[in-house]
């Protein structure tokens, strides 16, 4: 009897133990499910915020471009329409009219011209229907018709983004260019877009003025504000840019994109 109800005891403890281990192990599964599950609710939560961030950017960014639009045509190029008027009235009351007057009526033609292209350009049609390559291409055309500096572009894999968001990766090229063109002084510049295991990869790279001891981010003096704006506009895109030195001379401006979708 004795020995039985030692063993009874022996096995009631064992179950005890075995059912406190048990519920230990259960409690802090269920610690680490709970924490797991915090963690994903709240990258869930950062991820829809700044997708929600971004979306009110772009938002933000097609009012103003609108706006500006709308007051680039309605007042500032009817001005320039009058003054080029009462520029024609005056050549055309000369029987000899000075080169000076003839270029300077010209010229406003030709600002008149780009003022309404610009406005255009800010329609919100036309930036539903934007295309960064098409852009792209453009922006080179322009570069290489005013014949100081030879620029080319390559495009194997282009990250599909929406309208906004191929607009704000165009600005960041573009400013990326021109503080080549304007800090930089280079004699060619070269565009590439390719695919890598990252997610994208756009780079802007010049043969101008740079050091191989430039740091990151101060590539160009006097850059400051531009730079920064081409820092927030990545970010926006979910990517990061940064700046090296260029092989012998010049400035490699890199933007890394994530994969988001298949490249076009």
């Amino acid at each position: 009897m004795e020995k039985e109800k030692v063993i009874s005891i022996f096995f009631q403890v064992a179950v005890i133990a075995f059912t406190l281990i048990v519920a230990f192990v259960t409690v802090i599964v269920y610690i680490r499910f709970k924490r797991n599950q915090d963690i994903r609710q709240k990258r869930s939560m950062e991820k829809e915020f700044a997708e929600q961030l971004k979306q009110s950017r772009i938002e933000v960014q097609e009012q103003t471009f609108g706006q500006i639009g709308k007051e680039l045509h309605d007042n500032v190029s009817q001005l320039l329409s009058t003054s080029r008027m009462l520029l024609g009235l005056t050549e055309r009351s000369l029987v000899n009219p000075p080169d000076t007057l003839l270029s300077a009526n010209a010229t406003l033609g030709q600002a008149i011209s780009e003022l309404r292209s610009l406005s255009r350009s800010m329609d919100k049609d036309w930036l539903e229907q934007f295309s960064f390559a098409d852009n792209l291409q453009t922006e080179i055309t322009r570069i290489n018709a005013g014949g100081l500096v030879k620029a080319d572009c390559s495009l194997q894999g282009i990250p599909l983004l929406a309208s906004g968001e191929q607009i704000i990766l165009f600005r960041i090229v573009q400013e990326a260019i021109q503080n080549a063109l304007k800090h930089g002084r280079p004699a060619s510049i070269s565009i590439q877009s390719r695919v890598t295991e990252a997610g994208h990869l756009i780079t802007v790279t010049d043969d101008g003025a740079g050091s191989s001891t430039v740091p990151p981010d101060a590539a160009y003096p006097g850059a400051g504000m531009g730079i920064t704006n081409m820092k927030l506009r990545t970010a926006t895109l979910g990517g990061r840019i940064s700046w090296h030195p260029g092989t012998g001379s010049g400035t490699i401006v890199s933007i890394h994109l994530p994969h988001q979708t298949p490249p076009i």
